[in-house]
């Protein structure tokens, strides 16, 4: 079977809203690869540690200037009720990145009086943080398709994906993302170098980058949330106010798909994912953004077997 074609977005021309009516600035047949360009989460404004409070975003807009999207990309012939089922192949880091470390943003309160940043080198596949060094785990904070209603901010996640800042996105997984309008409208940006799950003090290694997409249609098999797959799990992904909202919103959904590839009862799915299921927290840094969680759970050929 031949290669998909391979298309290139650059970044200068990016949105901090996933927006229906944006015109596409790229429009290709599925299946397909793309390159995105994508910026840091302040659009390559910082440029120097001293200089974080000139790049600040203000969350009183409702489209904050932080987490901007590289897109849209029209897929042609994508159609409510379809998803898009998106290969990550591979994400090539810029050389710096940064973190910042606020007095009212994060876990941890009142470390700090006033913004603070770090720019670090990122090289050979290492994040220099001053005199330490630890290898880059690059993966994507945000992939979006529109919603069939009002823009979102890109800073934002939800059942339209964006900012699900979820580890698992990053090169050899599968994200499913539902489409809710013609052509879809499919969106990507905000990459880290290297993110903790929960990103507790409201940033990871922010950082531009060039990821490299292998994007297809599935007629008819949206789900109301994302979800994804590597070769050895199911991934569901959900957002919510609270933890507990998440959380229960991301093992229904897990319980549906258990239901669909298995066959399993609501019951049975339920405590299988209590036997051998995992949930985990995306993001969590009490900020404006919801709690975004995710529940793994192993395929058939990686430990859950049939009798």
């Amino acid at each position: 079977m031949p290669r998909p074609k391979l298309h290139h977005l650059g970044r200068d021309s990016v949105s901090y809203k996933i927006d229906a009516a944006d015109p596409p600035l790229l429009e290709i047949d599925a299946p397909a690869e793309v390159m995105v360009e994508t910026h840091d989460a302040r659009t390559g404004r910082l440029k120097k540690a001293e200089e974080v409070m000139l790049s600040a975003p203000d969350f009183r807009d409702p489209f904050p200037k932080t987490n901007p999207a590289t897109g849209p990309i029209r897929i042609r012939g994508a159609e409510p009720g379809d998803a898009l089922a998106i290969d990550i192949l591979d994400i090539a880091l810029d050389d710096y990145g940064f973190l910042i470390v606020k007095p009212d943003f994060g876990l941890v309160r009142n470390l700090v009086n006033q913004p603070e940043a770090k720019i670090v080198q990122v090289q050979d596949g290492m994040i220099a943080f001053d005199h330490l060094r630890f290898p880059v785990r690059p993966m994507i904070g945000v992939l979006a398709t529109a919603a069939d209603g009002p823009a979102i901010g890109s800073a934002y996640c939800g059942r339209h994906g964006g900012n699900m800042d979820n580890n698992r996105i990053r090169p050899g997984t599968r994200v499913h993302l539902p489409v809710r309008v013609p052509g879809a409208h499919f969106y990507v940006g905000d990459v880290h170098a290297s993110m903790g799950d929960g990103e507790v003090c409201g940033t990871g290694v922010e950082i531009g980058a060039r990821v490299h997409l292998r994007v297809q249609v599935v007629k008819g098999a949206a789900r109301d949330w994302p979800w994804m797959e590597t070769p050895d799990l199911l991934i569901q992904a959900a957002s919510a106010p609270t933890y507990e909202e998440a959380s229960e919103i991301a093992v229904r959904e897990m319980i549906g798909l258990l239901g669909d590839r298995l066959g399993l009862a609501p019951p049975d799915a339920f405590m299988l994912i209590s036997a051998i299921g995992d949930v985990r927290v995306n993001q969590a840094c009490r900020s404006p953004i919801d709690v975004s969680v995710r529940v793994e759970v192993p395929k058939l050929n990686a430990g859950l077997t049939t009798a």
